[in-house]
């Protein structure tokens, strides 16, 4: 599969060519190929002792990925939103004697996700569309969770295939309870069984052939002191994903105006209540600062991916991260590590859409 943040290389480098190309099929949700490329690419070879050509495919792909929606799942299994993810078909031609020729052509799926550099190029990543840790979320015993939609402990997204299940093992009695995937699709899963929330789980994802294919943990916390902002984000995988920051927070309202120098209305006896200089286009934003409380040194790779994250929500309202850099601390020197992020809501406060 292809991770569209990152490169994605196509090479084509055959005997006696003398240039090449590709077509780009691009579509969204379970359908068949388009009949036409959305795009075709070509160029000739470089020198006749260079003929590799290479084509990077994921800035064409990006275009057909958007993240409008969040599914918020918490007690079924729901296919992900098609936007969410795209299908990409590649056509490799060769040009040999002013003619091109098929190479050879493939279909995958593509996420909006990337690899980090010591990955390599064009990194392939599990099914599973979130890293196996330990996560902790809010437990509220007072909370309905139909409708108290920021107590709910978020979703994997798994791009999946029919007959794959997921397991949940009950964290306190060992109790277990299955949920089966009656077809292929990319899914949105509950990370806790709806009735489990007081007492956590263990999920693990297998393959229909039985084979373990992904291990989480998913622990309750109960916060009495504060009040914990959840943040919403898109993960290095190109899929949602919920973190819960659980201690202080602290709301900031900054205002921006342009001023200029006012004539007055008149300038023998002008009203000195009318001032020398107006105020306009003042508008407001507001920001956040929050703690994660005291977490362990594998949150900093969390810590990555919301800072890389390119659409966020903080508390169910769009945000944009302010703070640019962190000092990564090891529990081996700290012992127990805080974070504090700083996020700035993504509209002004008095509506100035147009």
């Amino acid at each position: 599969m292809i991770n569209a943040r990152s490169p994605y290389i196509i090479e084509i480098d055959e005997l006696n060519q003398t240039g090449s190309k590709i077509n780009i099929y691009l579509w969204n949700g379970t359908g068949s190929a388009p009949a036409q490329p959305q795009y075709t690419l070509s160029k000739p070879i470089p020198a006749s002792n260079n003929t590799q050509t290479t084509y990077d495919v994921s800035p064409y792909i990006r275009e057909y990925i958007t993240f409008a929606s969040f599914p918020n799942v918490y007690n079924s299994i729901s296919n992900t939103n098609t936007s969410q993810w795209c299908n990409v078909k590649i056509e490799r031609f060769k040009l040999v004697g002013g003619v091109y020729s098929l190479v050879s052509d493939f279909t995958t799926k593509a996420f909006d996700g990337y690899g980090f550099y010591l990955d390599g190029s064009n990194p392939q990543d599990s099914e599973v569309k979130l890293r196996e840790a330990t996560y902790y979320y809010l437990y509220d015993s007072t909370a309905t969770l139909s409708t108290d939609t920021l107590k709910r402990a978020g979703q994997i997204t798994i791009d999946g295939v029919q007959d794959w299940y997921v397991r949940y093992t009950n964290l306190n009695s060992g109790l277990v309870q299955q949920a089966v995937f009656v077809d292929s699709r990319v899914k949105n899963v509950y990370r806790v069984y709806p009735t489990w929330y007081a007492d956590g789980n263990k999920v693990e994802v297998f393959s229909d052939t039985n084979v373990l294919q992904w291990t989480g943990y998913f622990r309750p916390i109960t916060e009495c002191k504060y009040t914990p902002v959840v943040i919403d984000f898109i993960n290095k995988y190109g899929a949602w994903s919920r973190e819960f920051f659980f201690k202080a927070s602290f709301d900031t309202f900054e205002t921006d105006s342009k001023k200029y120098n006012l004539l007055q209305s008149d300038l023998v006896n002008y009203d000195e209540l009318e001032g020398q200089r107006k105020q306009f286009n003042t508008n407001g934003k507001e920001s956040i600062r929050v703690n994660t409380g005291w977490v362990y040194e594998d949150w900093n790779n969390v810590l990555k991916e919301i800072m890389l994250s390119e659409r966020i929500l903080i508390d169910n309202k769009p945000a944009t991260i302010k703070t640019t850099s962190t000092e990564f601390n090891k529990n081996i020197n700290m012992n127990l590590i805080n974070y504090t992020l700083e996020f700035e809501f993504a509209y002004n406060s008095i509506n100035n859409v147009v």
